[in-house]
């Protein structure tokens, strides 16, 4: 939770971007040299909560080592008194010994 809550607050505050890893085990080397591949969305979830989930579900598919949240929006759906959450994230992943992406680059998931 701490790091959703960090990763929430980056949005609003020009800093480094540290992406939340969700593959174990990374190398200081490798942590140090992840960079972003691609960007992803989610939409019509009802929490933050979700959103991260959602997010995470995402990235692993894609075969990333970690996740930025560059962009949330709230809004009401249309009888419903529920808030409903979009957002974007920017995939990160650690390019081969040659210097290209493992994953294809570019793609919005």
């Amino acid at each position: 939770m701490k790091e959703l809550v960090q990763d929430v607050l980056s949005i609003f505050s020009p800093q480094s971007v540290n992406p939340v890893f969700i593959r174990a085990g990374l190398t200081q080397r490798e942590i140090a040299s992840v960079q972003p591949f691609g960007i992803t969305s989610v939409s019509w979830v009802t929490s933050m909560e979700e959103l991260n989930a959602a997010f995470v579900d995402k990235a692993r598919e894609a075969g990333a080592v970690g996740y930025h949240i560059t962009d949330v929006e709230s809004h009401k759906s249309g009888s419903d008194e529920q808030r409903l959450l979009a957002g974007k994230a920017t995939l990160y992943n650690i390019p081969d010994d040659s210097g290209n992406e493992q994953l294809t680059a570019g793609f919005m998931l």
